[in-house]
């Protein structure tokens, strides 16, 4: 009886853990690269393709180095930092460099 309650009570923590952290890797810089463009009066078409290939290259560098034999574990947390490729060029750049951030049309 101890067993099924144990269970019930740790699959949607795992569960809501696991989504957490994929929230964490795959939306959350997307959310952020696209409000610091905002801000920054840059055009959001070109953040979201940069936020997008920075998360599809952080996950398929996580899932090849988590695949290869005699890597640690922790290795596969160290490409999940191009995740945030976006976000992290934007707050690099300043609203003056319109050249590499692109300026945001009268539709944006």
């Amino acid at each position: 009886m101890i067993d099924l309650l144990v269970s019930t009570v740790a699959f949607p923590l795992v569960v809501t853990v696991l989504t957490a952290g994929l929230l964490l890797v795959t939306v959350a810089p997307l959310y952020l690269a696209l409000q610091l463009a905002d801000n920054r009066g840059f055009s959001t078409t070109r953040w979201t393709v940069v936020s997008v290939v920075g998360v599809l290259v952080g996950l398929v560098g996580a899932y090849a180095l988590h695949k290869r034999e005699g890597m640690p574990s922790y290795a596969v947390v160290l490409p999940l930092v191009l995740t945030y490729l976006g976000p992290i060029v934007l707050l690099a750049l300043t609203p003056e460099q319109s050249r590499i951030g692109g300026r945001a049309g009268r539709h944006e």
